[in-house]
């Protein structure tokens, strides 16, 4: 009984060291459900794909590759951490936009709560991310 409490605490990734190569795994495996997404835009002309925050010249280009018209991608970009929150809740909840990416660093449990609640009021497919090195889908 007792070598299974101790090979359960040896496999801790808290305890360890082990949450670097889980926060990784997690992130590709979150990255591609974001290509998985992108890659069904194709179907539906009249969506937008709806950007808060500062993606990336290689995203935006690697959104283009993925056969996303410029035309239909819009770039929402704001200095304060409370206006792309708000910027955010209100594309999950206008439902004109198939993909909502946001990219919000520091931002509050509160405020991660409250963007949870919208994308389960939204028909889009939203992804939050909260640091450079995490993914997480807002649902």
């Amino acid at each position: 009984m007792k070598h299974s409490l101790v090979s359960k605490k040896i496999s801790h990734p808290g305890l360890w060291g082990h949450e670097s190569s889980a926060k990784q795994a997690q992130a590709v495996n979150q990255e591609s459900q974001l290509w998985a997404a992108v890659s069904t835009m194709r179907q539906q002309p009249n969506q937008w794909v709806t950007l808060i925050g500062k993606p990336s010249r290689e995203f935006l280009q690697q959104l283009e590759i993925a056969g996303i018209p410029t035309g239909r991608i819009r770039c929402i970009t704001s200095n304060s951490i409370e206006t792309a929150v708000w910027a955010t809740e209100q594309a999950l909840l206008l439902d004109n936009s198939q993909l909502v990416i946001a990219w919000l660093n520091n931002v509050s449990e509160r405020d991660q709560k409250r963007l949870q609640l919208a994308a389960r009021n939204s028909q889009s497919i939203n992804f939050l991310f909260t640091n450079p090195t995490s993914i997480q889908p807002l649902h």
